[in-house]
């Protein structure tokens, strides 16, 4: 057991110096992290490459062109056909058929265009269809049958839908929508250009901070350093060299804040212009190289109004959906109207197969047969040897209140809704680039005087400085002179990020909204509704069929 007590200490030893190597290589790895050295300009740029949430709403404006090409689709034309077989056995229903089933067996087809118009809400189609049909009834004149034809029908409202139906509706809604999702893109790139500058700024802020807190302390040790050798000379009590060393470890206290916050500030920044899927990008030290614009001129606030009630995106959107309401009413005062509408077609038949030929009375005596081929039909089908056509005009209107009344009442409460939302948005507009235009003036005054502010704090801290130099000044008054100095600093440090700040706000508000606390990307528009196109087929007496 003695024996192992070596050999322990020996692996512990390894494994502390291995983990002092491996802390060592860590930190040089961080000293030696790539430096970028970043332009404003750099910054905004990165961010609208790369920032996910501006990616977010771009993809909204594809949703919305998708919509857009959804609801495009009601006034697309339609295909269609069908092929089948049918067989149908009846019992006797007549002395001619003696005992046995009426056996019918069917082969056909059918194949149509229909399409509903983008103007008048009239709707057309163009079918055609075949059959060969065989039978074992004695009384049939054609075994097989061959039966083709060909139809034109026409539908068109008069009062309701005429101006405006549903299709048409939703498809101006969806194109509005679209435009208002490339607004909000726009508006989004103003927001996050904005928070780009804002996060660019503060970073340079919180630097420049760090030094300030650095040089601090460097003057708290210096002072640390003259007390020790004052108190080891009898000139000064040991109590300022306590004094001065508990200011030291406040100011490294500072300093650890200060350094604290500058990452927080470069985390900011990063998260705004990385690109994602760039991870090694948190360990870049991104070193701010821009410097202050200095002092600009006075912005004439009351010409910013103006041009912002006319082009700022959120107004311009709000525009939108005050043009979506007055589509809706349109709509809906259109529902109200009786829906009528003129109805025709036209049909053309043709014959052909094995004709049956008969002689003597009734049913005949099959004497022969001819066969009529099925082109014959074919084309017998666009003469007027079997037409068919129709003309009319039907009728409906609810009686009593209809859904649509109420419905109308609802929209036209919510388009003055949306009406009194943008007298209320350009009312606040104006107010947020008022006060966005006196924050600069008072900003750049409060720089002025907390430049002054530390020019003589600095002046103050010298003077301190030389008469404790030559004994006429104490710990105390040094120490309240660094504390002043450090704080005029400070405040000028302050007071210039929110001078930037004013201006980077001013610019923007111009043409968009602030971001405010807990804002989130928002996605709008609603799903489209399939109206699937109806297929006009004319207007005949009720129960007499189509005549086909």
């Amino acid at each position: 057991m003695k024996n192992r007590k070596p050999v322990h200490r020996a692996i512990a030893t390894a494994i502390a110096l291995g983990a002092l190597l491996i802390s060592a290589a860590a930190e040089a790895q961080v000293r030696q992290a790539e430096t970028l050295r970043l332009t404003l300009a750099e910054a905004v740029q990165r961010a609208v490459e790369h920032n996910p949430d501006l990616a977010v709403v771009r993809l909204d404006t594809e949703v919305g062109a998708a919509r857009v090409g959804e609801s495009r689709g009601a006034f697309a034309p339609v295909f269609s056909t069908l092929f089948g077989r049918s067989s149908n056995v009846t019992p006797p229903s007549n002395f001619l058929l003696g005992d046995r089933g009426v056996d019918v067996n069917d082969s056909f087809s059918s194949t149509g265009v229909r399409q509903r118009l983008p103007w008048g809400a009239g709707t057309w189609s163009v079918s055609w269809d075949t059959s060969r049909t065989t039978t074992n009834n004695p009384l049939s004149s054609f075994d097989p049958s061959l039966q083709s034809g060909f139809q034109v029908a026409f539908s068109q409202p008069l009062l309701k839908d005429r101006t405006i139906d549903p299709a048409r509706q939703q498809y101006v809604i969806a194109r509005r929508n679209q435009e208002s999702s490339e607004l909000r893109f726009r508006e989004s790139v103003v927001q996050t250009v904005a928070a780009v500058k804002q996060a660019y700024w503060t970073l340079k802020a919180t630097l420049a901070n760090v030094t300030v807190q650095q040089r601090s302390l460097e003057l708290a040790e210096e002072l640390v350093r003259q007390n020790k050798v004052r108190v080891d000379a009898g000139q000064t009590p040991p109590l300022d060299l306590v004094q001065s060393e508990a200011e030291v470890a406040q100011r490294r206290e500072n300093l650890i804040r200060a350094n604290t916050t500058a990452e927080d500030a470069a985390d900011s920044l990063r998260r705004l212009i990385m690109d994602p899927a760039d991870v090694s990008f948190w360990q870049t030290r991104i070193d701010p190289v821009e410097e202050p614009t200095g002092r600009a001129p006075v912005p004439d606030v009351d010409a910013a109004v103006a041009k912002a009630l006319n082009e700022r995106y959120d107004l311009a959107r709000a525009n939108h959906d005050l043009e979506n309401a007055r589509t809706n009413v349109e709509f809906l005062r259109n529902q109200k109207l009786p829906d009528v509408r003129l109805e025709t077609s036209y049909r053309g038949t043709g014959l052909g197969g094995t004709q049956f030929l008969r002689a003597g009375g009734f049913p005949g005596v099959v004497t022969g047969s001819r066969d009529r081929s099925f082109g014959a039909a074919l084309g017998q089908a666009f003469t007027p040897d079997y037409p068919t056509w129709s003309f009319g005009l039907t009728v409906s209107y609810p009686l009593g209140r209809s859904s649509e009344e109420a419905s109308l009442a609802r929209a036209q409460i919510e388009r003055e809704q949306t009406t009194q939302r943008i007298a209320s948005l350009r009312l606040q507009a104006a107010e947020t680039i008022r006060q966005a235009g006196r924050q600069i003036q008072s900003t750049a005054e409060r720089v002025d005087a907390a430049r002054a502010g530390a020019r003589l704090a600095e002046q103050r801290f010298d003077t301190e400085q030389r008469r404790f130099d030559v004994g006429l000044s104490t710990t105390f008054l040094v120490t309240q002179a660094q504390r002043d100095l450090l704080q005029a600093q400070v405040n000028l440090l302050q007071t210039t990020l929110d001078y930037e700040s004013s201006l980077v706000n001013f610019e923007a508000v111009q043409q968009a909204p602030p971001l405010t606390s807990g804002d989130t990307v928002g996605l709008r528009g609603a799903s489209i509704v399939l109206f699937p196109t109806p297929t006009p087929r004319g207007v005949f007496r009720p129960g007499a069929g189509a005549g086909f």
